[in-house]
Protein backbone atom coordinates (compact mmCIF):
# COMPACT_ATOMS: atom_id res chain seq x y z
CA UNK A 1 0.00 0.00 0.00
CA UNK A 2 1.58 3.55 -1.23
CA UNK A 3 -0.21 5.61 1.31
CA UNK A 4 0.51 3.34 4.41
CA UNK A 5 3.81 5.60 5.77
CA UNK A 6 2.26 8.87 4.94
CA UNK A 7 -0.64 7.54 7.33
CA UNK A 8 1.63 6.26 9.96
CA UNK A 9 3.60 9.88 9.51
CA UNK A 10 0.33 11.74 10.54
CA UNK A 11 -0.73 8.87 13.02
CA UNK A 12 2.92 9.83 14.93
CA UNK A 13 2.00 13.16 16.23
CA UNK A 14 -0.97 11.83 17.87
CA UNK A 15 0.97 8.66 19.17
CA UNK A 16 4.04 11.38 20.30
CA UNK A 17 1.18 13.84 22.10
CA UNK A 18 -0.35 10.90 24.11
CA UNK A 19 3.06 9.68 25.25
CA UNK A 20 4.40 13.01 26.24
CA UNK A 21 0.81 13.20 28.05
CA UNK A 22 1.33 10.08 29.76
CA UNK A 23 4.87 10.42 30.74
CA UNK A 24 4.28 13.87 32.65
CA UNK A 25 1.65 12.02 34.73
CA UNK A 26 4.02 9.57 35.59
CA UNK A 27 6.61 11.87 36.52
CA UNK A 28 4.12 14.16 38.25
CA UNK A 29 2.85 11.34 40.26
CA UNK A 30 5.89 9.99 41.38
CA UNK A 31 6.59 13.92 43.53
CA UNK A 32 9.40 14.10 42.69
CA UNK A 33 11.67 17.04 44.24
CA UNK A 34 15.13 18.95 43.97
CA UNK A 35 16.26 21.10 41.98
CA UNK A 36 16.18 19.55 38.78
CA UNK A 37 12.62 18.53 39.04
CA UNK A 38 11.53 21.09 36.11
CA UNK A 39 14.30 20.19 33.89
CA UNK A 40 13.46 16.47 34.41
CA UNK A 41 9.80 16.92 33.56
CA UNK A 42 10.37 18.61 30.01
CA UNK A 43 12.82 16.09 29.06
CA UNK A 44 12.61 12.75 30.01
CA UNK A 45 8.57 12.92 27.84
CA UNK A 46 9.95 14.96 25.32
CA UNK A 47 12.49 11.61 25.09
CA UNK A 48 9.68 9.36 25.33
CA UNK A 49 7.55 10.97 22.80
CA UNK A 50 10.62 10.86 20.58
CA UNK A 51 10.79 7.40 21.06
CA UNK A 52 7.06 6.33 20.10
CA UNK A 53 6.71 8.25 17.22
CA UNK A 54 10.13 6.53 15.73
CA UNK A 55 8.22 3.99 14.71
CA UNK A 56 5.62 5.28 12.40
CA UNK A 57 8.43 7.54 11.16
CA UNK A 58 11.01 5.34 9.54
CA UNK A 59 8.22 3.99 6.65
CA UNK A 60 8.02 7.20 5.65
CA UNK A 61 11.23 8.54 5.81
CA UNK A 62 12.58 5.91 4.19
CA UNK A 63 10.10 5.75 1.23
CA UNK A 64 11.58 9.27 0.43
CA UNK A 65 15.19 8.16 1.01
CA UNK A 66 14.45 5.36 -1.80
CA UNK A 67 12.94 8.36 -4.31
CA UNK A 68 15.48 10.34 -3.76
CA UNK A 69 18.36 7.20 -4.55
CA UNK A 70 15.82 6.63 -7.83
CA UNK A 71 16.05 10.48 -8.14
CA UNK A 72 19.47 10.34 -8.61
CA UNK A 73 20.40 7.28 -10.50
CA UNK A 74 18.21 8.48 -12.94
CA UNK A 75 19.86 11.90 -12.91
CA UNK A 76 23.35 10.14 -12.89
CA UNK A 77 22.31 8.37 -16.17
CA UNK A 78 20.79 10.94 -18.04
CA UNK A 79 24.17 12.88 -17.25
CA UNK A 80 26.01 10.04 -18.99
CA UNK A 81 23.75 9.91 -21.58
CA UNK A 82 22.63 6.22 -21.36
CA UNK A 83 19.50 4.69 -19.84
CA UNK A 84 18.75 3.58 -16.49
CA UNK A 85 19.89 0.01 -17.23
CA UNK A 86 23.63 1.42 -18.52
CA UNK A 87 26.08 -0.82 -16.58
CA UNK A 88 28.21 2.49 -15.88
CA UNK A 89 25.32 3.57 -13.27
CA UNK A 90 24.56 -0.40 -11.98
CA UNK A 91 24.39 0.29 -8.37
CA UNK A 92 25.75 -2.97 -7.77
CA UNK A 93 28.44 -2.32 -9.58
CA UNK A 94 29.07 1.14 -7.42
CA UNK A 95 28.24 -0.95 -4.17
CA UNK A 96 31.13 -3.68 -4.94
CA UNK A 97 33.78 -1.00 -5.26
CA UNK A 98 35.82 -0.77 -2.69
CA UNK A 99 35.89 2.60 -0.51
CA UNK A 100 39.25 4.40 -1.41
CA UNK A 101 39.61 3.12 -4.85
CA UNK A 102 39.39 6.12 -7.70
CA UNK A 103 36.40 6.67 -9.70
CA UNK A 104 35.16 4.47 -12.35
CA UNK A 105 35.93 5.79 -15.84
CA UNK A 106 32.38 7.48 -16.71
CA UNK A 107 32.59 9.48 -13.03
CA UNK A 108 34.42 12.84 -13.05
CA UNK A 109 34.85 14.28 -8.97
CA UNK A 110 36.28 17.52 -8.54
CA UNK A 111 39.40 17.30 -5.73
CA UNK A 112 37.63 18.81 -2.57
CA UNK A 113 40.48 21.28 -0.94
Amino acid sequence: MRSMPTVLLVLSFPAGALAYALTVQALEALQLSGDGREILILFVPLFVAGLVMMPFLIPYIDRRAKEDLASITRQRAADRGGGPDDAASSPDRERDRAPGLPPTSGEQHEPSD
